[in-house]
C-alpha cells in the first residue's frame, strides 16, 4: 500500500512538473522570465537542457511506478524526495507564470534541495544480486539505472538556476542588473554553486556524470555570451573547468 501510494504521489508530481511549463508556453505567456534578466542568466537556447532533463524524469517515473519498480530499493528511498522536487518546481512555474515572481528565488532552493537529497539517497543504493547461468550477477534494475542519472541532470541545472534566480530575485525588487554590488555578488554565487556541484561530482559515481553536463552546459554558453561581463565569463568558463576536472579525475 505504501508502495503504491508513493508511485502514486510520484506520477501526479512528475506529470505536472512536465506538463505545467510545457501548456503555459503553449497556451499563455509562459514562464515570464525575461523581464528579469541578469547577468549570469544563461542565453536562451541554454534552456532547450530542460528537453532532456524532463525525459529523464519521465523514463525514472515510469520505471518507479511500473508493478517491477514499485518495491525497487532505489525507489523506496528516492520516491518521496523526488515528490517534493517535482511539486516544488511545479510551484515555481506556476508562480513565474502568474507574475508573482517575488516567489520564486524561495522555491528552486527548496525544489534544488530536494532533488539533492534525491541524488544522494541514490548512491547508497547496491545494485541488486539477480542469478546467472553460473554465478550470481550484480546487475542495476530500471530504476536504480534511470533514477540516478535522471536526478543528476535535474540537480546539475537547478543548483545553477537557484543562483540565477535569486539574482533575479533581486532584479524584480528594483536592483539594475548591471549594478556594480550585484554583478560581484551574483559572479561569487556562481563559483560557489560551481564549487558546490564539483564537490557533488567528486564524491559520487551514480549520475556524476548527467550532474557535471547539466551545469557545465549552462556554465559554458553563459561564457560563450557576449553580452555578459567579461568577469562574469570568465567565472562561469573557470566553474564549468572544474567541474569537468571533477569529472574526470571521478572516472579515472
Amino acid at each position: 500500500m505504501t508502495d503504491n501510494v508513493r508511485s502514486f504521489a510520484l506520477a501526479s508530481s512528475c506529470a505536472a512538473f512536465v506538463g505545467v511549463p510545457c501548456l503555459g508556453a503553449l497556451f499563455g505567456r509562459g514562464e515570464q522570465t525575461a523581464r528579469y534578466d541578469t547577468v549570469i542568466t544563461p542565453p536562451d537556447y541554454a534552456f532547450a537542457v530542460w528537453g532532456p532533463i524532463f525525459a529523464g524524469c519521465i523514463a525514472s517515473t515510469v520505471a518507479q511506478c511500473l508493478p517491477a519498480g514499485r518495491g525497487d530499493p532505489m525507489s523506496r528511498r528516492t520516491g518521496w524526495p523526488l515528490v517534493g522536487a517535482y511539486a516544488v518546481n511545479t510551484a515555481w512555474s506556476l508562480a513565474a507564470q502568474s507574475g508573482r515572481f517575488e516567489f520564486t528565488p524561495g522555491l528552486l532552493p527548496v525544489a534544488t534541495a530536494f532533488a539533492a537529497l534525491a541524488y544522494g539517497r541514490a548512491q547508497s543504493v547496491p545494485p541488486s544480486a539477480r542469478p546467472g547461468r553460473a554465478q550470481r550477477v550484480r546487475s542495476l534494475s530500471g530504476p536504480a539505472a534511470l533514477t540516478p542519472a535522471s536526478t543528476g541532470l535535474l540537480l546539475g541545472w537547478t543548483a545553477l538556476a537557484s543562483t540565477v534566480n535569486l539574482a533575479a530575485g533581486a532584479v524584480a525588487a528594483g536592483v539594475g542588473k548591471n549594478d556594480s554590488r550585484l554583478v560581484a555578488a551574483s559572479t561569487a554565487a556562481v563559483l560557489l554553486a560551481s564549487a558546490a556541484v564539483a564537490g557533488g561530482v567528486a564524491r559520487t559515481q551514480r549520475g556524476a556524470l548527467p550532474l557535471a553536463l547539466a551545469s557545465m552546459w549552462g556554465l559554458a554558453t553563459t561564457a560563450l555570451t557576449r553580452s555578459r561581463p567579461k568577469v562574469v565569463r570568465w567565472a562561469a568558463a573557470a566553474g564549468s573547468a572544474t567541474i569537468a576536472t571533477a569529472a574526470a579525475a571521478s572516472r579515472s
